[in-house]
């Protein structure tokens, strides 16, 4: 193992534990405005910085003149503060991120996967080792130890349960990535990771209850309440896949059979069936080509992405009429297009009563985010 996936533990007073988290979750800060921050007095504030930085984990950066004129040390934290790893292994490529614990990225590589992948593949997780690797060389030596790795997967997550759940092709991600012995891996699911993304950082920042819901390949949804992740007794919260569908006299619900009718696959055999033989230019290749069509006027492929968004609307309006969660957050390659959102409010509004429907705010990258703020909170509830 080298110098840098050397994970260490420190015994801190509760004192020097609230100054670590204030800097990581806060950024740089005079210990004035520490002390004010944390309620502390001057003497513990003291006691506090002395531990830290004798332990390496925070330095001084310049100074800062306060209101009184007098300049004030500004403390950050340091390089053996650490870093950790975010991991997103999606449905058409993986990404891996290293940030410091304080949210400043120092690495980062993607790589796409040759097709679309509705669950986790060996093909999948081995590229999820490459980009793990080209990250981890990009910082090595530089940025203190590894803390933690969060991989975001669509799977359940890692609670004592929901492991035995999981899909097939799923049990070896953390043993596959390459990580040092010692260095904590977590699977988190990744519709999981993006609500948690859009509420640290996204259109959802501080509400205390909101659901996400993710339409593309497959769909999902993340339920806040009360400030935090509703996982669920089995970690399976949310698993709109798991919805009986369809509910007809005539036919019987599938398992996962919402999954599959609203996920991309179908909806692009749907839109070549709708397509005219003649008149209409060939069939869009995907999704992405599809709404670009509708968007630019073109009449089949306009009925079909509405018919699409009334069906998403359909299912938000099932999470609103359950929950009532105030705020519903669309993500997602297909849900986050602006065609979508226009239709499910009007479903929405149809069907149960006035919610807020909007967009995230962070895209493509909500997952990923989302990993490594969950790889983040991690890394300092075993620090501090």
């Amino acid at each position: 193992m080298d110098a840098t996936a050397t994970v260490d533990r420190f015994d801190l007073p509760a004192s020097a534990r609230a100054v670590l988290r204030a800097l990581a979750v806060d950024g740089p800060a005079t210990r004035p405005q520490l002390s004010a921050l944390l309620a502390l007095s001057r003497p513990t504030m003291s006691v506090a910085m002395a531990e830290l930085s004798r332990l390496g984990l925070v330095a001084g950066q310049g100074s800062s003149r306060g209101a009184t004129g007098r300049s004030a040390v500004v403390y950050s934290l340091a390089a053996r503060a650490g870093h950790v790893l975010g991991v997103e292994i999606g449905a058409t490529g993986v990404r891996a991120a290293a940030y410091t614990l304080d949210g400043r990225e120092i690495g980062a590589a993607e790589e796409r996967l040759p097709a679309d992948q509705p669950t986790v593949t060996p093909e999948a997780v081995d590229a999820a080792a490459g980009v793990v690797r080209k990250v981890r060389a990009e910082v090595a030596g530089q940025y203190g130890p590894l803390r933690e790795v969060v991989v975001a997967a669509p799977t359940l997550p890692d609670t004592e349960r929901g492991g035995s759940l999981r899909p097939h092709g799923t049990a070896g991600i953390t043993d596959e990535l390459g990580v040092p012995d010692g260095v904590p891996v977590t699977v988190e699911n990744n519709v999981n990771c993006a609500a948690v993304a859009e509420h640290r950082f996204g259109v959802a920042r501080n509400q205390q209850m909101f659901a996400y819901i993710q339409v593309g390949v497959k769909i999902g949804v993340g339920i806040v309440l009360d400030g935090r992740l509703l996982r669920g007794a089995s970690g399976a919260a949310g698993e709109a896949a798991m919805l009986p569908f369809p509910w007809s006299g005539s036919q019987q619900p599938q398992r996962a059979g919402l999954e599959q009718f609203l996920g991309s696959d179908a909806l692009m055999e749907r839109c070549a069936a709708a397509w005219p033989a003649a008149g209409a230019g060939p069939v869009p290749r995907d999704a992405k080509a599809l709404f670009e069509a509708a968007a630019g006027g073109h009449g089949v492929a306009r009925r079909v992405v509405d018919q699409h968004s009334t069906d998403i609307g359909r299912l938000v309006a099932a999470v609103v009429a359950l929950i009532d969660p105030g705020l519903v957050v669309l993500g997602g390659g297909v849900g986050q297009n602006q065609l979508v959102l226009l239709e499910v409010r009007r479903t929405v509004r149809a069907l149960t009563w006035d919610t807020e429907v909007t967009i995230g705010g962070l895209g493509d990258r909500a997952t990923l985010l989302g990993a490594v703020h969950v790889a983040v909170s991690r890394a300092l509830d075993s620090m501090a």
